[in-house]
């Protein structure tokens, strides 16, 4: 298997979230001697051109504007920058402006082959909390590399692992292990099987969601873990049991098999990431 985490991209706002994304990368990045890029990219709403030719601000508003961004940004850095450094980690920094921060990520981990996005959740609300913002949604959901995205717990020692027999879960798995191994925590391996599904034929997916399980386990070397089985609907019982037992991190393939092919976990990495209160790593 490719060595996990070797080079990570960490974007920045100057949030909590943010903050806490940075710890989570910091603690990574030490255990995995993975080469580090902090960026904070520039964006307010008159560097788009419709609103540039709306309102008609002078060029030296405009500038003034423009200096103001950047005398910011270069703050956010800075502590980016203490953060890595209580850790003993040189990272490498970027101070960028582009329209769409979240494009300008995307294209970034394309060019340069980033193996992990580690990003903040922003709430667009104080009622939605943990929901992820607009930037960190879309990096989730279209980048190319695998994305942690830090909520509340910046802890590695207790990780539940979604399965469901797919080559992505197989992947997932893969990833939790590394982590559990460096961080000395423990694996939850956890298959989720729908209710109407299981009541049709409760033999024979109960057999199959058992070699699920056991198929994972057996990759397991030296590292506590349990086995789990539940019915339900798979994004509401992850997230209840992640909440339930205080779990550190939700690990997940981006998409699992089809429910076609009769596996039910399938594609529920967006809704896991939008409404956890745990962080989440969904391997792509």
């Amino acid at each position: 298997m490719k060595p996990v985490f070797q080079k990570i991209l960490v974007p920045v706002d100057g949030s909590h979230s943010c903050l806490r994304a940075e710890q989570l990368a910091a603690s990574i990045a030490k255990s995995f001697k993975s080469e580090v890029n902090v960026v904070h990219i520039v964006s307010h709403d008159f560097m788009h051109p419709e609103l540039k030719a709306n309102y008609q601000l002078p060029p030296l508003v405009l500038q003034k504007l423009e200096e103001s961004y950047m005398k910011a940004g270069e703050k956010i850095i800075r502590t980016a920058k203490e953060i890595f450094k209580e850790e003993s980690i040189v990272i490498k920094t970027e101070l960028l402006t582009h329209e769409d921060p979240a494009d300008k990520i995307l294209q970034m981990v394309k060019d340069e082959k980033y193996d992990l996005v580690v990003i903040g959740n922003r709430a667009d609300t104080p009622v939605k909390q943990y929901s992820l913002g607009s930037i960190a949604e879309k990096i989730a959901l279209y980048t190319q590399c695998s994305v942690l995205i830090a909520k509340r717990k910046t802890k590695i020692k207790k990780l539940l692992v979604a399965i469901d027999g797919s080559e992505q879960a197989s992947r997932a798995l893969d990833h939790a292990i590394e982590l559990a191994h460096h961080f000395k925590g423990k694996i939850t391996l956890l298959h989720v099987e729908e209710a109407k599904l299981f009541e049709m034929e409760p033999k024979v997916i109960e057999e199959l969601s058992t070699n699920i399980l056991n198929d994972a386990a057996a990759k397991i070397k030296n590292i506590p873990y349990d086995k789990r089985l539940e019915i339900g609907d798979p994004a509401k019982t992850i997230l209840d049991l992640a909440k339930e037992e205080n779990y550190d991190l939700i690990v997940l393939g981006s998409r699992g098999l089809s429910s076609v092919k009769r596996f039910l976990l399938g594609s529920v990495s967006a809704d896991v990431s939008m409404d956890s209160h745990r962080s989440v790593l969904i391997v792509k």
